[in-house]
């Protein structure tokens, strides 16, 4: 969006037009409202910018109310995360609205919930009314400028509540103060135009500005200057008679919580904000952060490097009624980030997690968001103190929007199978259908994980390959050891841009950027040096790539952290078989995001050493044999892999290093077909878990006219495993 401009002596107060603007719709009236607000004040020269943007969006909303536009008071509420991206400027006699990024944006979290969601949000947590007449109590904790609450709203009135009894329903927090105005000034709009004539004083005891994290409750004292929940809505909190919430002491609960809280990690890196750290952020958030580990408020959520999502779905949980539900807006992560898995498995075993649904938008849900970030509705049914059990939750991935009817997407998960699916992290699948659930949970209940730990202290308690995951050089941190050209003493540096599947030198970049000493190397994985080669991943990845799970051998050079090692004493029968697409598939059930972690391979089922070490049932000698040489005729060799070429060659399987294309096709299909056998995967698995490789079969069918590898890989099957 370009500079709005109003020309002061032309445009009246409350009809501002701007000269140069390709605003879009629905901020181009809060905007002018804004900028003519702006107009009317008198302003210090070391006002600060936001501080007069701020006071210019309070005055816009005084200005509507004046002039009994009620429509233009609700269009500045929805306008307001938009409005943070701008700031007035005096430029050459006018006005404009001078843009100035989303730092501002991100410090106070508003990004308001699109209509879509919030309607959406509203159905899921208000189905209908209490069957015993009552009004629901409503709260959002991080209500912002009011989009969820109104939405909660309408969704009362078309229930049939009389918008007379309605006010009283509605309950919000959030720590600006200039969203909580404009919250209640847009819920008592919104309430005017359905028939109640409302005044946003009307409001002010339930809609408060405040930090909803870390204010004091009934058992711990407060860790900050933050809300207290029961004294600021004692009718809710602090009912007499009442089940104290075994946490927080709160005796009560809302009957509706929606909330779309904000995604920050409280840590502030500078890299994150490109430089424009707003001031006083850093301090601020390291004392909320404090504040969330200390307090005790937060079990499940306080701890480790934190996005303050996780401990603001907590705090929904435990602010919800025993009867009530919750419908939350948060990030994909929720499933399958580490952070989120003590929290989600408290959910899953109290069985209040009634529905899970992740969804992969098709363009950005936020203003100025990349539309590649997932999100995740959750909805929950009864707080902490309901503990039903036997319960299992819906979860759907995939969906488009948060009304796709999840159809066959949806299966049932049962608290028990978060262990048995990511026994170390209890993190949540990521099955696109009840299919999927029921082939990948068979797979391990059949197949131990490639490393198991311990889920209380992380120690490895059964560790077959005897496995090493090793994060080698850090781009950033370790710059001050990289080279910009080749040198005496000096390896290149490897990066995953260079690789490809059992390809070194496969990847989209034909040259390294960087030069490291030999010492350095030596010094960082020496041991791991002696072999003579090294193997690695590349953990930059998605599901919806060809492949996600992208092993290589490599040669004793320096490598960057897109390419963490690996290391076992049978290193290239495990590199076989993490080349295959069985596993691979295993591993997608797991995975969200960008980077493919270690925890994530840890927990993906893949037979044993000794499964290898039985006869072959395809030919002579045992199945490691008949694995290696596949192997080896797979790999795409370079010269500077003799080392990998002679560890073979002791254990009795003859190298050619022939480039035949075909030759490598066929030996990858046979290493997938022979890794189906031994996962146990019957053809129609088999087929299935092929075809929902859908990156690759169109890249097959580009360049072959066909699902080529599906062709080659049950070809190979039948023949492993005729009949």
């Amino acid at each position: 969006m370009t500079d709005l401009v109003r020309d002061h002596a032309e445009t009246p107060r409350g009809d501002a037009v701007t000269r140069r603007s390709r605003v879009s719709p629905e901020l181009a009236g809060p905007a002018g409202l804004v900028l003519a607000a702006a107009a009317e004040m008198t302003v210090p020269d070391d006002l600060d910018p936001q501080l007069w943007r701020d006071r210019a969006v309070l005055r816009a909303v005084e200005n509507a109310w004046e002039a009994e536009d009620l429509v233009s008071v609700g269009a500045l509420a929805t306008g307001y995360d938009a409005l943070l991206l701008y700031v007035p400027a005096a430029v050459g006699g006018a006005l404009t609205l001078h843009p100035v990024g989303n730092a501002e944006r991100r410090h106070r979290g508003a990004f308001s919930t699109p209509s879509v969601y919030a309607d959406s949000l509203a159905r899921r947590a208000i189905p209908a009314l209490p069957g015993d007449g009552r009004l629901p109590t409503v709260v959002d904790p991080a209500c912002g400028a009011g989009n969820l609450l109104r939405a909660a709203l309408g969704r009362l009135l078309s229930l049939g509540v009389p918008p007379e009894d309605v006010i009283g329903a509605l309950h919000g927090v959030d720590a600006d103060p200039v969203a909580v105005s404009l919250c209640r000034s847009a819920l008592a709009a919104d309430l005017s135009l359905a028939g109640r004539p409302t005044d946003p004083a009307e409001l002010e005891l339930q809609i408060l500005s405040g930090d909803g994290l870390s204010g004091g409750t009934p058992n711990q004292e407060a860790a900050g200057a933050g809300l207290t929940w029961h004294a600021a809505f004692p009718a809710v909190l602090d009912v007499e008679g009442a089940a104290p919430e075994p946490v927080t002491g709160w005796r009560g609960g809302f009957d509706v919580v929606v909330a779309n809280p904000p995604w920050e990690r409280l840590k502030v890196h500078a890299r994150d904000w490109g430089g424009s750290i707003p001031t006083g952020l850093r301090d601020h958030r390291a004392g909320t952060a404090r504040a969330l580990r200390d307090a005790g408020r937060h079990p499940l959520t306080g701890a480790g490097e934190l996005n303050a999502y996780l401990p603001f779905v907590e705090t929904c949980w435990r602010l919800l009624a025993p009867h009530g539900r919750a419908a939350l807006l948060v990030p994909a992560g929720i499933a399958s980030d580490r952070s989120a898995a003590r929290l989600l498995e408290a959910l899953c075993a109290a069985g209040a997690l009634d529905r899970l649904h992740l969804i992969e938008p098709r363009g950005p849900i936020f203003a100025g968001v990349s539309g590649r970030v997932g999100v995740a509705v959750v909805e929950l049914d009864g707080g902490p103190s309901a503990a039903h059990t036997d319960v299992s939750a819906e979860v759907a991935v995939g969906l488009a929007g948060p009304d796709q009817p999840p159809g066959e997407r949806a299966w049932q998960l049962p608290a028990h199978l978060l262990r048995v699916l990511n026994p170390n992290s209890g993190t949540a699948p990521l099955f696109a259908s009840s299919i999927d659930a029921t082939i990948v949970t068979q797979a391990h209940r059949r197949t131990p994980v490639l490393l198991r730990r311990d889920p209380a202290g992380g120690t490895p308690t059964d560790d077959p390959w005897k496995l090493r995951l090793v994060t080698p050089l850090h781009m950033t941190r370790d710059a001050r050891h990289f080279r910009s050209g080749p040198g005496e003493g000096l390896v290149p540096l490897w990066e995953a841009k260079h690789c490809a599947m059992l390809d070194p030198n496969g990847g989209t970049a034909t040259a390294p950027r960087y030069w490291v000493p030999r010492e350095i190397v030596q010094e960082r994985y020496g041991d791991l040096c002696d072999r003579g080669w090294l193997a690695g991943y590349r953990n930059v990845s998605t599901t919806v790539a060809p492949r996600t799970l992208l092993p290589a051998p490599l040669p004793v050079v320096a490598v960057g952290n897109s390419l963490p090692l690996i290391s076992a004493e049978r290193l290239p029968l495990l590199l076989a078989a993490l080349s295959t697409l069985p596993v691979d598939y295993l591993l997608r059930q797991k995975h969200a995001g960008a980077n493919v972690n270690f925890f994530k391979l840890e927990q993906v089922p893949v037979p044993p050493p000794e499964a290898y070490d039985r006869p072959c049932p395809w030919g002579e000698g045992t199945i490691a044999d008949w694995v290696l040489e596949r192997f080896a005729r797979a790999v795409v060799w370079a010269p500077h892999l003799s080392g990998l070429v002679t560890e073979l060659e002791e254990a009795g399987v003859k190298v050619s290093q022939d480039l035949d294309p075909d030759r490598i096709v066929t030996a990858r299909a046979e290493l997938d077909a022979a890794h189906a056998v031994l996962l146990g995967f019957d053809r129609v698995e088999l087929t299935h878990l092929i075809g929902t490789f859908t990156a690759l079969r169109r890249q097959d069918e580009t360049r072959h006219g066909d699902f080529a590898t599906s062709i080659r890989v049950l070809a190979a099957y039948d023949r492993l495993k005729p009949g």
